[in-house]
């Protein structure tokens, strides 16, 4: 898994993310773009069929504790679902792309 930061605001994760690595790789990225009021931060998520449970607890923490406001582009169907059955997709404001 790698991911990319290709804006201020916007970030793409390539391949699989499955390991705490990559949760930390994660992490660290998005660390980089919080800064200032009124953050809005999109994610594309292109390859990933699956996301860990520490990601998507990172990612429940930005909304609702640093009010950031975040976006998440997907293209696979699995991950799609996944999100859905867990009633994210309103949450993270998830798209297909």
């Amino acid at each position: 898994m790698e991911i990319e930061k290709t804006t201020d605001t916007e970030a793409v994760i390539t391949g699989h993310v499955k390991t705490i690595e990559d949760y930390t790789k994660i992490k660290q990225v998005i660390n980089l773009m919080l800064a200032g009021d009124d953050i809005t931060i999109t994610i594309k998520i292109p390859d990933s069929i699956s996301i860990t449970s520490s990601v998507i607890g990172y990612l429940l923490k930005l909304v609702f504790e640093n009010k950031v406001d975040l976006r998440l582009l997907v293209r696979e169907q699995k991950l799609y679902n996944l999100l859905e059955v867990l009633n994210l997709i309103t949450v993270f404001k998830v798209q297909k792309m």
